[in-house]
């Protein structure tokens, strides 16, 4: 038996070579052949991860484009709150590390407020302070509340402190404001709050913007970024029934609120951890957009490093320790408001969310999975439209739309930075912001 190739005038497959065994011609496949029928098992295998990855990048940005629709139904009422009771006594708390060179906007504004003075106290917690604080909080007229104490670093751990020290004086006290003191308040904003609790409410957030959007690109991003995570969410968060979150400036809680649910939340992100904590008690945070805080931010990105690297980590924080609780207890008892709570902070934020859709594109194009990259090109779209839209439902001013040309170095800027976490290197304290910017 010999085996004899075919010759030349054989009419054969491409890519098929065919020997004889006995007269019985035998196919084999080439090598070219071998390797498209390994590239081919490589691209499906591909395509599942490609898919799920898309999809729950698409999952994020369906939920903030619901959130945006249901903001942009939520229509501007008076608050007026109810005529039986007189105004709320407000305290105001105003937690200062290092902060004599701002802090006097703050206490301006706070004297210009449209509400009683008389049912105000503002009180100036300066934490760990070398500089001034507490000269300048006394000079204008604020309450002053010293504290050293450098082994508990950070606003968490100084807020609790004050409100355990107050302790006997809350009891005339019907609620309490807690302001940065980098943060300008808008005339109305204890009129507003006050309106909020007459109608019921325990815990509100007011809007928190950014003040100087025109000084420099960064900061006018940092407008839209501030827009879209501290309005635009929380409004339509709040009109479809769900905790509104805690901003980190400029809210005001109940003082039996206070007293059922004591500030225990020492994290990076203390705002966020106190908010989760009233989640999962069963509580919720309103949100009125018609009052607002402002804050002025660094005018580069150099200046904001490290808070940005404070925010980021304490998100990641709270995503790993609190999470995974509130979900199962959301499961358990059907609440939407503690699964919520327990699946938003998954949501990344919009540098990163382009990036997974960009990197999902990129992959999907080199591999021709098709379904992956209509998918892709579906969440970029989707994305645009929740930007774009969430901006205009803020009314931004033109320089944060003239801004948005440098997206792509904010968007690499911020990818270092989460680089940066996950390799464990974030910060480990209180790092207020600094704008650079006389009183």
């Amino acid at each position: 038996m010999a085996l004899s190739r075919v010759g030349r005038g054989s009419s054969l497959p491409l890519g098929l070579h065919v020997r004889q065994y006995d007269g019985v011609p035998l196919p084999s496949r080439s090598p070219e052949l071998a390797f498209c029928a390994s590239a081919e098992r490589m691209r499906r295998a591909a395509a599942v991860p490609l898919l799920t990855a898309g999809a729950a990048l698409g999952a994020a940005t369906g939920y903030l484009l619901v959130l945006l629709v249901a903001a942009s139904r939520t229509r501007r009422v008076a608050l007026c709150g109810a005529k039986t009771a007189g105004p709320h006594r407000f305290l105001i708390l105003v937690p200062a590390h290092d902060e004599e060179q701002v802090l006097p906007r703050t206490l301006r504004g706070l004297a210009q407020l449209d509400y009683p003075q008389a049912r105000t106290c503002v009180l100036v917690i300066a934490d760990n302070c070398t500089d001034a604080t507490a000269d300048v909080a006394r000079a204008a007229g604020a309450r002053v509340l010293v504290r050293c104490d450098p082994t508990q670093r950070g606003k968490g751990h100084a807020l609790a402190w004050a409100l355990r020290r107050l302790d006997e004086e809350l009891a005339d006290i019907d609620a309490v404001v807690f302001l940065d003191a980098d943060c300008e308040p808008s005339p109305n904003l204890l009129a507003a709050f006050d309106a909020r609790l007459h109608d019921g409410a325990l815990a509100v957030q007011a809007a928190y913007l950014v003040a100087n959007p025109e000084e420099s690109w960064p900061s006018a991003l940092r407008w839209g970024a501030f827009a879209l995570v501290n309005l635009v969410r929380p409004l339509g968060q709040n009109a479809l029934g769900l905790s509104s979150g805690i901003l980190g400036s400029g809210f005001v809680l109940k003082r039996e609120l206070l007293e059922r649910v004591p500030w225990e939340a020492f994290s990076l992100a203390e705002d966020a951890e106190y908010h989760l904590r009233l989640v999962a008690a069963g509580e919720r945070v309103a949100f009125i957009q018609d009052a607002a805080v402002l804050s002025r931010m660094p005018t580069s990105l150099a200046a904001s490093r490290e808070q940005n690297l404070r925010w980021e980590a304490g998100r990641w924080h709270l995503l790993r320790t609190w999470s995974p609780h509130l979900v199962r207890e959301g499961l358990r008892r059907r609440d939407s408001a503690r699964l919520h709570a327990g699946l938003e902070p998954l949501v990344p934020p919009q540098s990163l969310l382009l990036v997974g859709n960009c990197a999902v594109l990129g992959a999907a194009v080199m591999l021709h999975a098709r379904r992956a990259r209509a998918m892709a090109l579906a969440n970029i779209a989707g994305q645009a439209v929740y930007v774009l839209g969430g901006l205009r439902l803020a009314r931004a001013p033109q320089s944060v739309y003239r801004a948005m040309a440098a997206a792509p170095l904010h968007v690499a800027w911020k990818l270092c930075l989460q680089l940066r976490i996950l390799g464990e290197r974030g910060p480990s304290g209180w790092i207020g912001t600094r704008a650079g910017s006389s009183p």
